[in-house]
């Protein structure tokens, strides 16, 4: 592709994880007693969570000046979680998994910053999980071939095919749905302002998720989130011990 001579610039504060992971799994305890003493597997409702419905609430994510989308954001390959320009996945999410095609017409290169809390929404028909990136992304996308007004492609629906295509792994928002598929359809989503993810994204700061122990920590807690009344103590003290 076009872009393959760039280098790829990328500051996160998450390391990839190794593996992909069910968005539900029977041996693994559910959503224990909160903190306040109430069962937290009884569901607060939150709209695009678990199975509640509605839009999920937050703050509209926008690019930089001279960023945009380059066409549908789209599900990664299903084993490698990978998209087809063989960069590197970004995230440590493990069954969210999608790629985000971008169009920088500046000119020049640009730093995207992809914040915590930034939620992708499944628009497809199959059951297949919402997703939520923990951790901050930051890439540095190159000026698309033909600078500034200088191409037309990608405007009938598909993939502008000068595209650089960023791969994002990012975590289950709805234990019951299925994890993403290739080429399933995604639209950006908000950044999450609940009050509970803001946070589980406050006891993350500074933590490093470098392996499936880890990430586990990190989705059980989203769990207790998403499916429950909120964080558990047994969630704070995991988080604490990373």
């Amino acid at each position: 592709m076009a872009h393959s001579a760039w280098k790829w610039m990328v500051v996160a504060v998450t390391v990839v994880g190794v593996g992909v992971a069910a968005c539900s799994d029977d041996d693994e305890p559910g959503p224990g007693p909160s903190d306040g003493g109430f069962d937290a597997g009884v569901n607060k409702e939150r709209p695009g969570f678990g199975e509640d419905p509605g839009t999920i609430i937050g703050t509209a994510f926008t690019f930089p000046s001279g960023v945009e989308l380059a066409g549908p954001i789209y599900g990664a390959d299903e084993v490698t979680g990978e998209c087809d320009n063989g960069v590197s996945p970004l995230g440590t999410g493990q069954a969210v998994r999608i790629c985000v095609p971008l169009r920088n017409l500046s000119g020049a290169p640009v730093l995207v910053t992809f914040p915590p809390g930034l939620t992708m929404i499944h628009v497809g028909d199959s059951r297949i999980q919402n997703g939520m990136l923990i951790g901050r992304i930051r890439v540095n996308v190159p000026p698309t071939g033909g600078g500034p007004g200088g191409i037309d492609a990608g405007t009938d629906g598909g993939v502008d095919p000068n595209a650089f295509v960023v791969p994002l792994h990012l975590y289950c928002l709805n234990e019951q749905r299925g994890p993403s598929e290739l080429n399933a359809p995604y639209a950006l989503g908000p950044v999450s302002t609940d009050e509970d993810i803001q946070e589980l994204l406050r006891l993350l700061e500074g933590k490093v998720i470098d392996d499936q122990d880890a990430i586990d920590v990190v989705q059980h807690a989203l769990y207790s989130i998403t499916e429950g009344n909120g964080l558990t103590k047994e969630d704070r003290d995991a988080i604490d011990d990373l």
